[in-house]
């Protein structure tokens, strides 16, 4: 009860955090190219940083227009924390970046899968910018201070500015020069960026005093519109703002947007800290909602467009009825197969303690309670029912075999209770070693496989403690009265006459019964070389999933809200699909790094709706739009295929690296063609960057000389005119808003619009750009790849018919070939064969040492080698069942080792048993020791296996829902597999006995001479 008070406070998650340690950097810069973020931005900031930054694995960064995204990887086991503060003292050493852009901005940590809910604001009476307004300074904030919440990112977001929107014509008509403009801008508010005006130095009011008092003097600002700001009369000239310009009020270009079934909106993207528990957050957030929602009248939110809760509540609820289903069913055939209600008892109390003191360890070490967690615990199931069980048999038994004997009925339980302390040990053991290679996982197979490793293995080790403490002590209680009835069951007796009938025949023609196990094995790993192999990775049945939209790159965002309406309402006719919401492009601090011909679709689906019909029409949309939709996923499925790509070690690639990307273009193609002879390489390509149009603008230095400009006086204008610039900053009700000088809307429309823009010059005044600078079109790369301080370029491998790390081997050696200029170079990467070969060396030294335990255990060498190989007897049944219902997959082959852990416990038990009967009772070696042995303890074996199977039938009948994505075809699997190990046990384990345990003389083990001292 206590543990069980105390979980729930643990936090919950369906996933594990699977990311290795990451921290990002963001810099904005609305306007520049990518290769203009790269040389001011990019390059800067990794020089102070690459070379200085303690415990740093790798850097990459990709500069794209306006935006530059540096990611630096951590080493495996550093704390995130520590990672972030390293790499902000780090930032703050860093050159400073030229003044062009806002300061770089450190992201704060995320969980793996952090976008933890999504909300919509949506109005009828209040425009887009009023409401950007209150989600900036009021709505942002309040949930920013959410226990839990990492960061809040908008889409859609529309600021606040006043905006001086002019036409260099109207300007030399009226002798005004664009530089009176923009000081006359500035020098009008409290606050310039601008220092070379004079509102870079606002100044304060002061006060004054008087005989008695202290009076302070306020300066107001008389600017709260666009019309009052138009009447400021323009420095050197009696005209106004207004009589020169179109002073308006409007918002920024946009980088991004929202938009919904009835327009554009703003979308909140709520994302939560690694640590945060996802419930709380999620409640959290609720409540900040409902607490503001009475002072935005007028705005709608929609908190039901995402939730990660919404399943984590649905799974772990369909878990837990699972889990209780199969209790209630286990309780019942306890009480009905063992006969008597103490011993019903003490097994249906020890089987719930050890789980629930197996996930309490948990909550000690602050780990959060996922779907992975709760399968490695799941997998452990069988072992509890049979720790709980075995010790009960062997009680009973024991107080039956010695009623009447001159011991103690204390003294008789506490032998029967050590009598098989050594055995259960060794097997669990051979258990912990057949999930020790996962342990030297790394990346995300590392990530996700380790934590339910350690849950199954922490599950053995305290369903042992248990065995050890509460076992022995309920049945000293419980078994120190009345000699419970023999209560043998119909059921047990009806069962022992099968195994009379069918098996005890085994024990005669040992050879047969290991031919047939043969046999068996045979057609066991044919099938398993048939199975499919899908990913190993996890996937719920999520009710909202994603469809990822890349069109073609320099896509106008015009054109992008088009198709977001288009693809929206297409989506939305599917029968089943409840909301549909889109965001283009990206966000401010947002994890989406990507241009504006980029969007996400995110379909949420009615709970009541058929899951499997529904997706398959949602992906029947996509299919019909293949060029642009790149699969649909749930929002955890594309965060694992981000992970994969960080840690991709399968695909074989060769990265040249290099400064020029004429030269690595040169030398790509040439390593491509060094590689064409290779054996086993099907094909090698150069993945070349995406490009897109760009409009180029280059200053010729005689033209400009000629009219007495300078090339950055030409640019500064130029961009003034194209992309805005900031003169000010105006300040209101604790809020800030940006006045800015622009181009009027009609002089930027077109790319003749930009030749014929009109540049001030000292020389000849105003003088159309196409005649101070070359103005054409050209491909230009989308983004700026780089990595550990390089650009660098790709060649990709495709391998068939040939080990990938001999193919690797020969392009290291081919590549040597090619000759590199002066800070150029070529790596192979990936081909995971030289990682697995680490591996395989793992498990053959767990195989080993399974084999040397089992020889210590049973004195016998042959013994040893017959039950090593023929465990995958009892696989069969579960590898069998995998093949018919669809192929392998994690839960497949959770279920497969659950299986193992069972009938290897069983077999090492029955074996011991048998060794305990020769040496303790004078039995001859023999046929009939054998049978003896197995008939006592096939009570055991069956209710061990019976309850199993009770265990997970539940999980079995609830089917592929959510929450039960790995356990069902887990316990699909252990229901297969535990016909397969129940004939292992009774048949091929006896038949191994007879055939090689005649040379078996292990050391007799003393019996204690008296009772423990405290019978109580």
């Amino acid at each position: 009860f206590f543990s069980i008070t105390l979980l729930r406070e643990t936090p919950v998650d369906a996933y594990p955090e699977f990311m290795p340690p990451l921290v990002e950097i963001q810099i904005e810069s609305l306007g520049l190219s990518a290769a203009e973020m790269e040389a001011l931005m990019t390059v800067t900031l990794e020089g102070g940083i690459i070379n200085e930054t303690p415990w740093l694995k790798e850097i990459r960064s990709e500069s794209m227009p306006g935006l530059a995204s540096i990611v630096l990887e951590f080493k495996p086991g550093i704390d995130i924390m520590d990672a972030r503060l390293v790499t902000e003292e780090r930032l703050q050493q860093a050159q400073a970046t030229p003044n062009v852009s806002q300061p770089p901005q450190l992201l704060q940590p995320l969980s793996a899968t952090g976008r933890v809910m999504k909300v919509g604001l949506t109005s009828d009476e209040i425009s887009l910018i009023d409401m950007s307004l209150l989600a900036r300074w009021t709505i942002q904030p309040r949930l920013m201070g959410v226990d839990g919440v990492a960061n809040v990112a908008m889409w859609g977001q529309r600021e606040r500015q006043l905006q001086v929107l002019v036409d260099p014509q109207q300007l030399r008509d009226n002798g005004i020069s664009l530089d009176q403009i923009i000081a006359t801008t500035g020098n009008a508010m409290w606050v310039s960026p601008l220092s070379y005006l004079n509102a870079s130095t606002p100044g304060a009011g002061g006060w004054i005093e008087t005989p008695n008092q202290r009076l302070g003097i306020r300066h107001v600002l008389p600017i709260q519109e666009p019309g009052q700001l138009g009447k400021v009369i323009v420095e050197g000239t009696t005209l106004r703002l207004e009589q020169v310009a179109d002073v308006v009020e409007d918002h920024q270009p946009l980088i991004g947007d929202a938009i919904f079934e009835d327009g554009p909106g703003l979308l909140l993207v709520i994302e939560k800290f690694p640590w945060a528990n996802t419930l709380d957050v999620a409640q959290g957030i609720e409540d900040a909602i409902a607490a503001m929602q009475p002072g935005m009248v007028g705005i709608d939110f929609d908190t039901e467009i995402y939730s990660a809760a919404s399943f984590i509540e649905t799974a772990t609820g369909n878990l837990g009825l699972a889990l209780l289903l199969g209790l209630a069913l286990l309780l019942v055939v306890l009480f009905v197969f063992l006969g008597d209600w103490r011993s019903g008892l003490i097994s249906i109390v020890v089987i719930p303690i050890s789980l629930t003191a197996a996930a309490f360890v948990f909550y000690l070490r602050g780990a959060s309670v996922d779907m992975i967690l709760f399968a490695g615990l799941v997998v452990a199931l069988g072992i509890l029912v049979d720790d709980a069980v075995i010790d009960v048999d062997n009680v009973k038994r024991r107080l039956h075999q010695q009623q009447g004997a001159d011991k103690s009925k204390t003294r008789i339980v506490f032998e029967a209770l050590t009598e098989m302390r050594s055995a259960v040990f060794v097997a669990i053991l051979i258990c912990v070693l057949a999930v020790a290679p996962v342990f030297f996982l790394e990346g995300l197979s590392g990530a996700f496989f380790q934590p339910l490793a350690a849950s199954y293995v922490l599950a053995v080790a305290v369903s042992m403690a248990v065995a050890l403490t509460l076992t022995p002590a309920l049945s000293m209680l419980l078994f120190r009265g009345e000699t419970p009835a023999q209560g043998e069951s119909a059921i047990a007796r009806s069962l022992r006459g099968i195994y009379d009938a069918v098996f005890a025949g085994a024990v005669d023609k040992p050879r047969m019964a290991l031919i047939a196990a043969v046999v068996v094995i045979v057609v066991g790993v044919a099938a398993f070389l048939f199975l499919p192999r899908p990913s190993l990775y996890p996937t719920f049945t999520e009710q909202d999933v994603v469809l990822p939209w890349e069109s073609t790159p320099g896509t106008s965002y015009i054109e992008m809200s088009r198709i977001a309406h288009d693809v929206g309402d297409e989506l939305r006719t599917i029968p089943g699909v409840r909301t549909v919401v889109c965001h283009i492009g990206r966000a401010i601090t947002g994890d989406q790094v990507v241009g504006i011909n980029a969007a996400q679709f995110w379909v949420s689906l009615d709970r009541t709706a058929d899951y499997r019909a529904t997706m398959d029409r949602i992906e029947a949309v996509a299919a019909g739009h293949s060029e642009f939709v790149h699969g649909v996923l749930t929002y955890p499925e594309q965060q694992i295929m981000a992970a994969q790509a960080l840690t991709d070690d399968e695909n074989l690639v060769v990265r040249l690296y290099g400064h020029d990307m004429a030269t690595l273009r040169t030398k790509a193609e040439e390593v491509r063609q060094a590689l064409a002879g290779i054996d086993g390489i099907a094909e090698a390509e150069v993945d070349y960057p995406a490009e897109e149009p760009k409009v180029e603008v280059k200053v010729n230095l005689e033209a400009a000389k000629a009219h007495a400009a300078k090339p950055g006086d030409i640019r500064r204008d130029a961009g003034t005119l194209m992309s805005g610039l900031v003169v000010g900053n105006h300040f209101e009700e604790g809020k800030v808003f940006e006045v800015m000088v622009w181009g009027a809307p009609e002089v930027r429309q077109t790319v003749d619009d930009i030749g014929n823009l009109l540049i001030d010059t000292p020389g000849s005044g105003l003088v159309p750009l196409k005649e101070l600078a070359d103005v054409r079109l050209v491909n230009t790369p989308v983004s700026v790849k780089r990595e550990a301080g390089s650009r660098y370029l790709d060649v990709k491998v495709r391998v068939e018919g040939r080990n990938r790390s001999a193919v690797a081997a020969d392009a290291k050696s081919r590549i040597q070939t090619v000759s590199f200029p002066l800070e150029h170079h070529a790596e192979v990467r990936g081909g995971a064969a030289g990682g697995q070969g680490g591996l395989l060396l793992v498990v053959l030294a767990a195989l080993i040492a399974m084999f040397f335990l089992l020889q210590v255990t049973f004195g016998s060498w042959r013994l040893a080698t017959g039950i090593l190989v023929t465990w995958p007897v009892a696989l069969t049944g579960g590898v069998l069942v995998a093949f018919a219902v669809g192929g392998l997959s994690l839960g497949a082959l959770l279920g497969l080792l659950a299986v193992f852990a069972l009938a290897a416990r069983q077999g090492i038990l029955l074996v011991k048993h048998y060794q305990h009967l020769g040496q303790h009772e004078g039995l001859a070696f023999g046929a009939e020791l054998v049978r003896r042995g197995t008939r006592e303890r096939l009570g055991a074996i069956l209710l061990t296996t019976l309850a199993t199977a009770v265990l997970v039938l539940p999980m079995v009948f609830f089917g592929n829902r959510a929450g039960l994505e790995i356990v069902h075809p887990m316990a699909v699997v252990i229901l297969g597999g535990l016909v397969t190990s129940t004939v292992y046990t009774l048949f091929v384990v006896p038949a191994l006995y007879v055939q090689y345990g005649a040379g078996d003389t292990p050391e007799p083990v003393p019996a204690p001479e008296t009772a423990p001292a405290n019978e109580t």
